[in-house]
């Protein structure tokens, strides 16, 4: 009996030993790992990288030139053609004649002459006792041939001009019907029950061979005409006369 319990106590003490023992005998197993979680995110990271750059983006140099080229474009296109030619004559006109717009004025015919000059641009007004075209024709070599012409009307409130050349005695021609230009700079225009107002701008030497320069100082024979109720560039006055206009000398 005693033999047997020692038996089971070497046993139970061998086994003892054995468990105390495994730690130490047996390899440690690592512990489970899963896949970083930045795997999991990397790409939704890569993506939020994307859309973000174009917010954060500056303007390209391109977009702020096309900006500012469509504001140009706009100004320009605020711009009238009175102040284009204010600009480069330093002239404006309107159809009014004022008080003191003009430095001479004179009446041939019963037409209201108004003249300035400088050294390159004749202004003038003319006022007719009529609703129809109103004509004056500068320098005439005989009656109307070789007379530089600018003739104009109103119609439904708008101005029409015509440059032209006296061709024969009795006769003119536009200047663009003859191979030359009309250079008629700046014209306006308005019409009242009993009279017609027109104003232009022309150059002293338009440089066109259907024009004879005209020169500040010297004295021109002018021919006015103008028809009491019909328009446009071809009809027979209703009266007409000649006189003169002396341009101011420019130092």
């Amino acid at each position: 009996m005693n033999s047997t319990w020692l038996i089971i106590l070497g046993v139970l003490a061998a086994g003892l030993a054995v468990f105390l023992l495994l730690p130490t005998v047996l390899p440690e197993r690592a512990p489970d790992v899963e896949d970083p979680a930045v795997m999991d995110i990397e790409p939704e990271v890569v993506a939020e990288a994307e859309d973000a750059a174009p917010e954060t983006a500056e303007p390209e140099p391109e977009d702020e030139a096309t900006e500012t080229e469509q504001e140009t474009a706009e100004t320009a296109e605020d711009v009238t053609p009175e102040e284009v030619t204010a600009r480069v004559t330093g002239y404006s006109i309107d159809g009014v004649i004022g008080a003191t717009e003009y430095a001479h004025h004179s009446e041939v015919a019963g037409v209201e002459i108004h003249w300035s000059n400088d050294a390159t641009y004749l202004r003038m007004g003319l006022v007719a006792p009529g609703t129809g075209y109103v004509s004056i024709g500068f320098d005439p070599v005989r009656r109307m041939e070789g007379a530089n012409y600018v003739i104009g009307y109103v119609q439904d409130g708008k101005g029409y001009f015509r440059d032209d050349f006296g061709t024969e005695p009795t006769a003119h021609m536009a200047d663009v019907d003859r191979g030359g230009q009309d250079n008629i700079i700046s014209s306006a225009g308005a019409e009242w029950a009993d009279q017609t107002i027109l104003e232009f701008i022309i150059p002293l030497d338009s440089g066109d061979e259907m024009d004879k320069p005209l020169v500040p100082g010297n004295t021109y024979t002018v021919l006015l005409a103008y028809h009491d109720l019909q328009d446009g560039f071809v009809a027979r006055h209703s009266r007409r006369g000649s006189g003169e206009i002396q341009l101011d000398t420019v130092p």
